[in-house]
C-alpha cells in the first residue's frame, strides 16, 4: 500500500514542529510542513497529498479561504482537509464543514486519534482514486473481455462467482465515477462514454441501413445555466441553492426523452444532448427546457417560493452531411458544446429567460472555418443569414 502523504499547514513552527514529533512513529505516512499559508496551494501542487491538515487561524489568509482556494484548484478539488483549531465552538466547526473541510480537531488532540483520523482520510482518497482508474480500465478492457467470452464458457462454473462479481463493480464504479453526487444527474465525464456509444451504433451499420440510420445519428447540444445563481447563493445560502439544483435537474429529467443525456455541466450550467432532431423538433425541445425551469417557481419551505430562468444555447451537430459525419461528430463535440455556449451566451446579452439555436448557413466556407475561428456571439451575429442561422426563443414569463 502507498504511503500516505501529509501536507501540515500551520504559519506556527511550533505547532509544526509538535505535529512532526506526533506522527513521526507512523511509518506509512510522508509528512510535509508548511509555515507559510500563502504558498500552501504551490505546495500541495507540487507534493500532492493524500490528505492536508492545516490550521484554520493564520496571519495573512485564513485556513477557510485557503480551503477555498485548494477546492477551486482541479488537482486539489477532491483532496481531504482536516482543519485544525483550537476553537470549539459549533458554528466555527459548521463554517469549515460547509466551505468544504473533511474533518475538525481540536489542537492539539491525541496522536493516536489524530493519526487515525489522517490514516482514515488518507486511505478513503487513495482508495477514491484507484476505483476511478479502475473503473477507466474496465471501459478500455471491455472489447478486450467479449473476445474471450468463449473461453469463459468453458470455465463458467469457475467464472460465473467473479463475474457476478465484476458486474456489481462495474455498476458501482459508473454510478460513482459517471453521476454528480448533488443532482443524480450525468456529470462531463459521462459525455465522452455517451458519444462513443452512439460511434459505435453507427460503424456497426453499413450501406442502406446506414443511410436509414443518418438522422437518428444526427445530435443537438442544448447548453444552459440559471440566470442570477449567484444572487439565490448570496442571499439565502448555498443549502438553498442547492435545492434549487437538485428541483431544476428533477424537471430535467421529467423533460427530455428516453435516450437523450443530460449532465450537470459545472456549477449552474447543465448539458442536454439529443438525438434524432432537425431543426424544428431542437426548437420545441429547447422551449420545453425554458418552461420546466421558469413556468412555476421553486418552492422553498422557509424562504418561500423563487423564480429561476434559464440562458441557453442549442446546435444541431454535425453540419456536414457527408456519410462519415456522423464517426466524426465524436471528435468534434468540442465545436458544437462551442456554438451551444455562445449561444447561451447571447442569451443572456439579450436579457435571458431564452434560447438562441445556432444552426448552419449557406456559407459552406464558415464551416470549413468553424475550428479556427473565434466562437464568441459577436461572430455568430456578424455571420447571421451567412455562415449561420439564428433562432431567437423566448422563455415564459415570470
Amino acid at each position: 500500500m502507498a504511503r500516505i502523504r501529509i501536507l501540515m499547514v500551520d504559519d506556527q513552527p511550533v505547532i509544526l514542529a509538535a505535529l512532526k514529533q506526533m506522527l513521526a512513529p507512523e511509518s506509512d505516512f510522508e509528512l510535509k510542513a508548511v509555515s507559510d499559508p500563502a504558498d500552501a496551494v504551490n505546495q500541495a501542487l507540487a507534493f500532492l497529498p493524500s490528505v492536508i491538515l492545516q490550521d484554520l487561524v493564520m496571519d495573512g489568509i485564513d485556513g477557510i479561504a485557503l480551503l477555498k482556494r485548494y477546492r477551486a484548484h482541479p488537482s486539489l478539488t477532491d483532496v481531504p482537509v482536516v482543519m485544525l483549531s483550537a476553537a470549539e465552538e459549533p458554528e466555527t466547526k459548521v463554517e469549515a464543514f460547509r466551505s468544504g473541510a473533511n474533518d475538525y480537531v481540536v489542537k492539539l488532540p491525541s496522536a493516536l486519534e489524530l493519526a487515525a483520523r489522517l490514516r482514515y482520510h488518507g486511505r478513503a482518497f487513495q482508495n477514491a482514486r484507484q476505483r476511478e482508474q479502475a473503473f477507466q480500465a474496465l471501459l478500455e478492457s471491455r472489447a478486450a473481455l467479449e473476445l474471450r467470452q468463449t473461453e469463459i464458457e468453458r470455465q463458467k462454473t469457475q467464472l460465473e462467482a467473479q463475474a457476478r462479481q465484476l458486474e456489481a463493480v462495474n455498476r458501482e464504479l459508473a454510478d460513482s465515477a459517471l453521476s454528480d453526487t448533488l443532482t443524480g444527474l450525468r456529470n462531463r465525464r459521462y459525455l465522452r462514454v455517451y458519444l462513443d456509444r452512439g460511434a459505435a451504433v453507427s460503424d456497426a451499420s453499413s450501406g442502406e441501413e446506414r443511410r436509414r440510420l443518418r438522422c437518428a445519428d444526427q445530435l443537438t447540444y442544448f447548453l444552459f445555466d440559471l440566470d442570477h445563481f449567484k444572487q439565490i447563493n448570496d442571499r439565502f445560502g448555498h443549502e438553498v441553492g442547492d435545492v434549487v439544483l437538485i428541483e431544476v435537474a428533477h424537471r430535467i429529467r421529467k423533460t427530455i426523452r428516453q435516450g437523450d443525456a443530460a449532465m450537470r455541466w459545472g456549477g449552474e450550467e447543465f448539458l442536454i444532448v439529443a438525438r434524432g432532431l432537425d431543426a424544428s423538433g431542437a426548437e420545441v425541445l429547447a422551449l420545453r427546457i425554458l418552461r420546466a425551469v421558469a413556468e412555476h417557481p421553486i418552492e422553498l419551505s422557509t424562504q418561500g417560493p423563487i423564480h429561476v430562468t434559464a440562458s441557453l444555447g442549442y446546435v444541431n451537430w454535425p453540419w456536414s452531411s457527408e456519410p462519415n459525419a456522423a464517426a466524426e461528430q465524436a471528435a468534434e463535440y468540442q465545436l458544437a458544446i462551442g456554438l451551444a455556449d455562445a449561444g447561451a451566451y447571447l442569451a443572456k446579452l439579450d436579457g435571458r429567460n431564452r434560447a438562441f439555436g445556432v444552426l448552419r448557413g449557406p456559407d459552406d466556407g464558415f464551416s470549413a472555418r468553424l475550428a479556427s475561428v473565434n466562437l464568441g456571439p459577436g461572430v455568430l451575429r456578424q455571420e447571421d443569414g451567412r455562415g449561420v442561422h439564428l433562432i431567437l426563443l423566448c422563455g415564459p414569463k415570470v
